[in-house]
This record gives structure tokens, C-alpha cells and sequence, in this order.
């Protein structure tokens, strides 16, 4: 089956469509509540940039660029990076999705929220961002996520802080009763022109597998659908007991202790590492960041990576980033199968301009019920 990419570079500020230009050697990721990136190359050779308008629609930090798959939006970001090579004649781009436009923007004014929604405080960061005078990007609101959570929490950014506005919903989604976020593409439903939704999710975004359900993609190899995995495990970063450093200096500083103690009592040695959370004035908001990373942290990590073909079932499109998913894997590294519910935590694509289109899951324990 033929699948058509087009990649519609728009202007950041206006969302503009500048130019679609033919690109290769393209490939896409999405992350969970993190920005996923883009890379792709533009044969310079052969084709009139001044007709494209190559040089204005691919400005970093200027322009933008929207990922069409068959007439469905796939991805969108900012391009930050640019490059020529006179050898080859391409122009290499780099680019984050949207979220990462908040990485580069600041809470300048003091704002203090009290016993208020969690997704509320992150939805109101994102407006006040774009309340700033030459700071709007057209990022509209919860297209098919949640308003609110019933999670309460107090919370103040000073503007001496200059709060990375990206860094301070990361935090409050990292709480242990926190939530998902991300920034949506869709064509709108009446103009037909791309558009960009921050979407926030309690307690979770995707499809949770459930045994009264028991639906959820399948994965399987070496029989079924997966082409090849890898099963990574690192204890270097592994610590059942973090050290949350909040707000404060000295005697006067504000702390917490997480500790997985199913782990302990279960025989592990005690391992020890620290988290700063500077900004953090509020104990109960620090006591959770802290049991959140401990828990996150207590056991070495399995992010399963499996390679699958685009139009295998379950296809491309069918699931997303949040999803939870059945892997069964049975050969010589797992002789008695391993028959587990993973979370799709990121996705990259390759369109495959020279060969089949191919996905690469990633894939973490700690999914919904088994």
C-alpha cells in the first residue's frame, strides 16, 4: 500500500503555511509528555529555492512544519535547527514539537494559585504565555482531553524565578497523582487549516488495558507482527529512597523523603539519590514529586523498543503514545514467553521514501491493569 507524506512548513507566529516541500531521509517521534522531534533532508540540487521559498519557510526559530500522512495530520514542531552541506546539497532540519516552544518561554510575573486543579494551573500557564505581548502561537484548549482532575493542589512562581513555563507543567504532571499532556495536531473541522491543541489527561492519556476489556494492540515475535526488539535493562540510575530538595536555603530548607519500601523489605539494598525541586514551596506537592520519583526509580528500567511494519495489524494510527499494549515474545532470550502489557511511551516513524514504512515502538512497564 502507497502512503502519500507531505510537510507544510508554516510561519510560528501566525501558523501561516509558507511553503510544502519535498522532503527524504525523513523521521519522526512522539514522546510521552516530552517533545518528540523531527529530521529530514531537502535536496537543494534541481530546484529553484527562490520559487519554494526554501530560505523563508525553514527559519529556525522562525518556522514551524506540520507532518501529512494521507491527509491526516501526524506531527507538528518548531524547526530550531538548519543545516547545508555544499557537498551533498541538502538541507538537513531538525525540529521539537510544539510543547517545546514553552521550553523557551518564562513565568515573568507572580502568580499564586490556592487549592486549585492541577490541569486548571497547567492550562493557565499555557494562556498566560501566550498572553505575552508577541507570545501567541495559536495553541488552543483540550480538544479531547480533561479540564480538570479533582486534584487540588497550592502553588506560587515568582517572577524572580524566570520559571521555565515547559519545566512547571513537567513538574506538576511528574506528581504522583499527576497527569498526561501534549500539544494535538488536527486539520480544524471548518477552515481545513492545520491546528494545535494542548490536551491534558487525568490520570492518564491512551487506552488502559483491562482484563473486563481485554482490549489492547497486540505485539508478538517471532510469529506475529514484530520485525525486531531490544530488551535494555539499566541499574545504574536506580535509587529506592530520593531526597526531595524544595524551596529554602540551609536549616530553612524545604525537604521530603520517598521511599519504595516494598523493594527494601524485599531484600534490595538501600540506594540513594536527590531531586531538586527549587521552585517548590508546598510540603504536600514535594512529598509527592518525591514518593513519585522513588517509585519511578526503584527498579532497573525495561523500555522495550519493537520495530513493526506501518500496515501490519494493529496499523499505524490504530494506537498512539499513552496507549497500553500486549507484547508476547517467546525465543531464546524469553523461553517461556513473555506474555506482558507494556504503555507505548513514544513512537518514531520512518516514512520510508526508499523502502516500506516502518514504526518503532517504545514501550514501559507500569501500564494499566493486567
Amino acid at each position: 500500500m502507497t502512503t502519500t507524506y507531505r510537510y507544510l512548513f508554516v510561519d510560528l507566529a501566525s501558523n501561516d503555511i509558507i511553503a510544502e516541500l519535498p522532503l527524504t531521509g525523513v523521521g519522526f517521534t512522539q514522546q510521552l509528555n516530552q517533545p518528540g522531534t523531527f529530521q529530514g533532508h531537502l535536496l537543494i540540487s534541481g530546484i529553484d529555492t527562490d520559487k519554494f521559498n526554501v530560505d523563508a519557510s525553514t527559519t529556525p526559530g522562525r518556522c514551524g512544519l506540520y507532518v501529512d500522512r494521507d491527509g491526516v495530520l501526524v506531527w507538528g514542531g518548531i524547526i530550531w535547527g538548519r543545516s547545508y552541506n555544499s557537498n551533498a546539497q541538502t538541507l538537513t532540519f531538525s525540529a521539537q514539537e510544539w510543547i517545546s516552544y514553552f521550553d523557551h518561554r518564562r513565568v515573568t510575573q507572580d502568580v499564586e494559585f490556592t487549592n486549585i486543579d492541577q490541569l486548571v494551573i497547567a492550562k493557565t500557564l499555557i494562556e498566560d504565555a501566550q498572553a505575552a505581548t508577541y507570545g501567541d502561537i495559536g495553541v488552543l484548549y483540550n480538544s479531547e482531553g480533561q479540564t480538570t482532575s479533582g486534584v487540588l493542589i497550592s502553588r506560587t512562581y515568582y517572577n524572580y524565578e524566570f520559571k521555565n513555563v515547559y519545566q512547571a507543567i513537567q513538574d506538576l504532571s511528574r506528581q504522583s497523582d499527576g497527569f498526561d499532556f501534549h500539544i494535538d495536531v488536527a486539520y480544524d473541522n471548518v477552515t481545513g487549516l492545520p491546528t494545535k491543541y494542548f490536551n491534558t489527561y487525568y490520570p492518564r492519556s491512551g487506552t488502559a488495558y483491562t482484563t473486563a476489556s481485554l482490549t489492547a494492540p497486540v505485539f508478538e515475535f517471532p510469529a506475529g507482527n514484530i520485525v525486531e526488539y531490544e530488551y535494555p535493562e539499566d541499574g545504574s540510575a536506580v535509587a529506592n529512597t530520593v531526597y526531595g530538595l524544595g524551596a529554602g536555603s540551609n536549616e530553612g530548607k524545604l525537604l521530603s523523603v520517598g521511599q519504595d519500601t516494598a523493594k527494601l523489605t524485599a531484600g534490595w539494598a538501600l540506594l540513594e539519590n536527590t531531586a531538586n525541586y527549587s521552585d517548590i514551596t508546598d510540603q504536600t506537592v514535594l512529598d509527592n514529586l518525591s514518593d513519585a520519583q522513588a517509585l519511578a526509580t526503584s527498579y532497573p528500567p525495561v523500555v522495550l523498543k519493537v520495530v513493526v511494519p506501518a500496515f501490519v495489524n494493529p496499523e499505524f494510527g490504530t494506537y498512539e503514545v499513552g496507549d497500553d499494549a500486549r507484547v508476547i515474545i517467546t525465543d531464546n532470550r524469553f523461553p517461556n514467553t513473555l506474555d506482558e502489557i507494556y504503555r507505548i511511551v513514544g513512537l518514531t516513524v520512518q516514512p520510508g521514501e526508499d523502502g516500506p514504512e516502518r514504526v518503532t515502538l517504545t514501550l514501559a512497564q507500569g501500564a494499566g491493569e493486567a
